[in-house]
């Protein structure tokens, strides 16, 4: 008979674990796929909700931001076109329509600066604003960039952009014109009554009184009409109500019916100049061996792992050292039951376990009382109320062999239930 059960009883086994296996793999794929997907949801919520941050952004609604220059332009009935690339600013073609406004020259590259040049040579105006001295030299401009930010300037000057009377409070560049350039007018001049020191009219003196804050060139061959700021600040959402920021930012990029507004990204820091020609001299900022020394990294990392790592093979089943039989507790509890002369506890036990079976037979739910329990088995077997729940629910039994009658009872009432 045994020999019968383990022939048919091992194949069961194996089938078993392989089923086990197989719906383990189901349910952590499940999980696995669940939690990615939800990774995924929450990137996305996040990346769409991201908004940039960047200096004079016109996206960008925070106190540094250009979102409320950008909105008014457009009640102006300027069509204001954001490219945040030099790749997007020479696909949009700008034309003698066009004014390209630079607002945070901060990844102005020299291979970006040199298109930019190139592309809008054909533009209406161009309007910098910050731009540092050895991007003005690859624009082809005349002009020297310093750091500068100090007490109010006044315009003094006549133009399409400044007039007279125009006061500004915040700025930080300075440009001054290199020699004498006839077609380049200054603004916002910084006052200089004596002039630069020690005979160098051309250079600024490092306390950073003299200059100006906006200069204007007239169109060339290299560049088409150009307005060289340094308003950064006063253009902000935070300042560009203040004294007459706003009247100089509507008239120097309101011009034209057309504004190509360049932010420029983090690529053009490095993005090569026309024809693909990178004006650094190499083909990227990091050195040569930084590839191979990268994917050697790698390599070493994951031998290292593979030496290293534990493996883990099939389960081993490993019989128990001792066998021990379940009726051992129950006969252990009743003997400590004995010893103690606990007959109320052993008779609750007793009474708990045939209610528990009882109400599994009659079908009764968990919620179900006593009262509930009593008039079920009542019906069942026949027997008064009153004579169940003397078995089930009645006093302790005063000496041993109340005890045994007790048992004997709970079993006989099993019984009438079981078999009725």
């Amino acid at each position: 008979m045994s020999t019968t059960l383990e022939a048919t009883g091992a194949p069961a086994q194996p089938a078993a674990a392989a089923r086990w296996t197989r719906d383990r793999v189901r349910r952590t794929a499940a999980y696995a796929g669940v939690v990615g997907l939800g990774l995924v949801l929450v990137v996305l919520l996040a990346l769409s909700a991201q908004r940039p941050t960047g200096a004079l952004d016109p996206e960008n609604p925070g106190p540094e931001g250009g979102r409320a220059l950008a909105e008014v332009l457009r009640s102006q009935g300027v069509e204001v076109e954001v490219v945040r690339s030099i790749g997007a600013l020479e696909a949009s073609r700008p034309g003698a329509d066009t004014t390209v406004f630079v607002g945070d020259p901060t990844d102005l590259g020299p291979g970006a600066t040199e298109r930019l040049a190139v592309s809008a040579r054909p533009a209406g105006r161009m309007v910098l604003l910050g731009v540092g001295g050895e991007q003005l030299t690859a624009l082809g401009m005349p002009v020297d960039a310093f750091p500068g930010g100090g007490d109010a300037l006044v315009a003094g000057c006549s133009s399409e952009v400044a007039r007279r009377s125009d006061v500004v409070t915040a700025w930080d560049t300075r440009y001054l014109v290199q020699g004498d350039a006839p077609d380049a007018s200054s603004c916002f001049v910084l006052p200089s009554p004596d002039g630069p020191p020690d005979g160098a009219p051309d250079r600024p003196d490092p306390d950073g009184r003299y200059g100006a804050a906006m200069v204007q060139l007239d169109a060339t061959a290299a560049h088409p009409e150009a307005v060289l700021a340094g308003l950064g600040p006063a253009w902000t959402n935070e300042l560009i109500t203040d004294d007459s920021h706003a009247g100089t930012a509507v008239r120097a990029l309101g011009s034209t019916p057309r504004l190509v507004w360049y932010q420029p990204g983090t690529g053009d820091a490095f993005a090569p100049g026309p024809g693909g020609i990178d004006p650094l001299g190499g083909g990227s900022v990091w050195p040569s061996w930084t590839g191979p020394a990268i994917v050697l990294l790698l390599s070493a990392v994951v031998l290292l792992a593979l030496s290293r790592g534990r493996r883990l093979g099939p389960l081993v089943h490993e019989p128990l050292p001792v066998v021990v039989r379940a009726i051992e507790t129950t006969e252990s509890r009743g003997r400590l039951y004995r010893k103690a002369g606990d007959r109320a506890r052993a008779a609750a036990v007793l009474r708990a376990g045939s209610s528990q079976r009882l109400a599994r037979r009659l079908a009764l739910g968990r919620g179900a009382g006593p009262d509930a329990l009593v008039h079920a088995v009542s019906l069942s077997t026949g027997l008064p109320g009153p004579d169940v729940a003397d078995i089930l629910c009645g006093p302790a039994p005063a000496d041993d062999t109340a005890l045994i009658h007790l048992a004997q009872q709970l079993t006989d009432l099993e019984e009438r239930v079981r078999h009725p």
